[in-house]
């Protein structure tokens, strides 16, 4: 797999932090066993056999880095609750 710095981030994902948090979590989820959303090839070692790909966590980072990529990654933008805080308290002096 190439090794890469610059990465596209989706209009969706909409900031560079929500892509890394996404990423990060599709990135344990293929370490567990999850399958794969692209084309994966293998890195090799020096004798020509396949490495053995779970246990290569920066394998699996580039492999959830181009899924996200892709938008092929679902994910739920949270809701956030906005509380009005503002309300006046009559204060008594005795």
């Amino acid at each position: 797999m190439i090794q890469r710095t610059v990465v596209q981030i989706p209009e969706e994902i909409a900031n560079k932090y929500r892509f890394v948090v996404v990423s990060g979590k599709r990135c344990e989820q293929l370490q567990r066993g999850a399958y794969p959303k692209v084309e994966v090839v293998v890195p090799v070692n020096k004798q020509g056999q396949a490495q053995d790909a779970p246990k290569l966590a920066s394998f699996w980072a580039q492999v959830a880095i181009k899924e996200v990529e892709e938008s092929r990654i679902a994910f739920e933008t949270p809701e956030v609750a906005i509380f009005d805080y503002t309300t006046e308290v009559p204060i008594s002096v005795e």
